[in-house]
This record gives C-alpha cells, structure tokens and sequence, in this order.
C-alpha cells in the first residue's frame, strides 16, 4: 500500500469536525491575559485597586482600597459570532452568580462586571439587549428587566428577587480584547505605565509574559498536589492549611504584580545541571552530613545549626513546587546546586592546610562568600536568604558533592 493511499481517510491527517480543546485553551488564555491587564491597574499609586484573586468566588475579584470587593466575569466567544443577548444561557448564569454574592456577601461587594470579547448585542431596545434591561432599572422598580430577574432567581429559590434586584442595579458591561489581540494589548498596556514606557517591544514581551505566567500559576492552582503531601505531615488542621494556602496562591498584589513584571525586565539566565538531579530524589537523611562535618573540626552546635538550615531549604523547595510549579521549582534548585557547590569548592580551597583541621575556617569563608551572593539576589531566584544557600551546602554535603575535610571512606551504612 502507497504512503499516500495509506494516510487517506488517517485521524492523522483528518482536521476534526470540530476542535474542542484547542477552543478551550483558547478562551482560557484569553482569560488568563485579559486579568493580567486588570491586575496592571493595581500599579496606580492612589487608584481604588488593592488586591486581585484569581478564580475566587468568581473568574476575578478585586478587593478595593475602599474594603468593598468587585467581581468580574468573561465570557467568550470565536471571533464572528453573534454578541451575548440577554437570553443566552452564559450571560443569565453569570448574572446568578451575581445574585448569589449579593446573597452570601450582603453590602460587601461594590460592583460587578460582566464583560465578553464579542459584546452584547444592542440592535434593538428589547428584552435581547442586556444594556437596555440593566438602563432600565430604577431604585423602585426593575422595568423591563423584571422578567430576567424572575427568571434568575426561579433557578434558585434560595435568592429572593429582591437580591436579584440588588445586584442588577451593580453589574456593568465591557467589552474585552479579541481572542488573537489580547495578548498584544497587555504589551501595549504595559507601555503605558510611566516605569516601563521606552522600554524595547521583546522587553516588553518577556516581562508580560512572565506577568500571565503568574497570572495563570494563581489561576490554575499548580503545586497543589504537592502541598497536599506536606499536609499530611502538619501539626495544624490540614484542611485549614490548605483553605489558607489555597487562597493566599489565589491572590495578587501590587507588590506581586511588580516584582513579576521586573524579574521579567532583568531576567539573568539560571544554570543547569549536566545530569538531572530531581527535588524528588533529596537526601532526606543528615548522617553523612554529620560524620563529615565533625571530621572537619565544627562543633556539634554548628553542625546542628546547619541541620536546621538544611530543613530549612527543603522547605523553600517545597514552597516554590508550590507556587511556581515543578518545572520551575526544579530549574531554581539546580541553580541552587551549582552557585552553592561552586563557593563551597572555593571555600574549601581558600581554607584548606596541609595539616590541621580546616572546617570552621571553610565554614567562615562560606558564609561571607553566600552572603554577597545573597545580597545580589543574582539568577533571578525569588524569595530567599542567605540561610537557605547554606542550607543547600547541607544538602551537598549529605549528597557527598561537598566535603569540609580531605575525603575518606564513610562507615558502612552511610556511603
């Protein structure tokens, strides 16, 4: 059979009738960019923005200097189609949903937003057009929208209609970027803000991509099968530490959203391992630590200390597979290894004797050349101090990759 008599009639080179998922994937990148512009607005020094959640209680909450919170929803559709009518079926559940915040959160939230990248239709003024319904109401009367109200609150008997009024008289409509523009307009937000204007177009394209990189960490809840691993391990309700970490991943401030979108500017490149050394496969034991360093001269206290330290960075590792998710997670620990391993071998080396013990002056020398490593923050690691650098030296050194004497054979059972 020919190759082309063989590929005829192939799923391999059949378009299918319809594409579901790159659909799905499309819509929810929009998203996922369309709140990276929102979360922009948190950088306005005295604006009314404080704090945004993603993907909490609705698609975007924002909670307002004023303590009052607005909800946002987006609505989507392929580039063509008909604008959203009142009628249709996403727009009366985003408005139940509306309904359903007013009931749960009475006189919290200030204002919601139904917004769509295709608009709402408005040809006519009729019970189609939902800005005309929403015009039309007034403090004691619904008007034309009394019908859509009716209707949302007969699909949940537990929400009077007066709390359906309540919110009707609070949602806005706007009008999103395209699907295949989105993307372009956070860039083009982005130049706007004064600290970023002049700034060259592939500057501007890595630091919002790092912004909807987070925008979507916070989204999607990644590293959330890891945590539920340290859970099983706290002394605390575990349900309770996960409720607040899951909410505390949800949420971006503006301190979030610059530090993103500079890390994205000054990105330096990180270093990488020749082999792969998975955070999975950390030594989880301090024996060899121990014998290793007390063959070097340091006390027991020192080397306790450094059993702490050595908790300590597993924690961090722990907390970035959280919040950034194990790929990344996995590219700052390599670096890790690598900066740490190398002011070790220097270390070593500057207070190395030909006779005598050499460990505390190695660990003096270390501990001056992490501090300055730490201080530059170099690599473009989050979130970490100098205490967590020595605490990756425990790790090497329980990983036979760091030594505080000359080499020997260990005891059976630790080598």
């Amino acid at each position: 059979m020919s190759e082309s008599k063989d590929q005829a009639g192939s799923p391999a080179s059949t378009s299918p009738a319809e594409d579901v998922g790159a659909d799905t994937q499309r819509r929810f990148r929009h998203q996922v960019c369309y709140t990276a512009i929102l979360s922009l607005g948190l950088l306005d020094e005295g604006g009314p923005l404080d704090e945004l959640y993603c993907e909490h209680h609705d698609d975007v909450v924002f909670k307002l200097s004023s303590g009052l919170f607005r909800a946002i929803q987006l609505k989507t559709r392929m580039a063509g189609r008909v604008p959203f009518k009142a009628g249709d079926a996403e727009v009366v559940s985003a408005l139940r949903k509306f309904a359903g915040l007013e009931a749960d959160f009475p006189g919290r939230f200030e204002g919601y937003v139904l917004a769509s990248n295709v608009g709402f239709w408005h040809e006519r003024q009729n019970g189609s057009n939902l800005q005309y319904l929403l015009d039309g109401i007034k403090p004691d009367s619904l008007g034309a929208s009394e019908q859509l109200a009716k209707k949302i609150a007969k699909t949940n008997p537990a929400i009077d209609i007066t709390v359906v009024a309540m919110a009707l008289r609070k949602v806005k409509l706007w009008v999103t970027p395209g699907l295949d523009d989105v993307e372009s307009k956070l860039r083009e937000q982005l130049s706007q803000i004064s600290e970023f204007r002049g700034r060259r177009y592939d500057e501007l394209k890595v630091a919002s991509e790092a912004l909807r990189q987070r925008i979507f960490e916070a989204s999607s809840l990644i590293g959330l099968s890891t945590l539920r691993e340290y859970l099983a391990l706290c002394s605390d309700s575990p349900q309770t530490v996960l409720n607040l970490h899951v909410i505390q991943s949800k949420r971006i401030s503006k301190a979030i959203v610059s530090e993103t979108l500079n890390r994205g500017l000054s990105s330096i490149p990180l270093l990488r391992t020749h082999q792969l050394v998975p955070i999975a496969e950390l030594p989880t034991g301090m024996k060899r630590m121990e014998i290793k360093m007390a063959a070097g001269g340091l006390s027991v206290s020192e080397i306790d200390h450094l059993k702490d330290l050595k908790y300590s960075a597993e924690s961090l590792l722990q907390r970035w597979l959280y919040r950034y998710g194990p790929d990344r997670a996995q590219e700052y620990y390599e670096h890790f290894r690598i900066v740490v391993r190398d002011e070790c071998l220097a270390a070593q080396q500057t207070s190395e004797q030909t006779e005598g013990l050499y460990g505390n002056g190695m660990l003096s020398e270390l501990r001056k050349r992490l501090a300055q490593r730490a201080a530059t923050q170099e690599g473009d690691v989050p979130e970490y101090r100098q205490e967590h650098l020595l605490g990756v030296a425990g790790i090497l050194t329980e990983d036979c990759k760091v030594w505080w004497s000359t080499e020997f054979e260990l005891p059976e059972g630790h080598a």
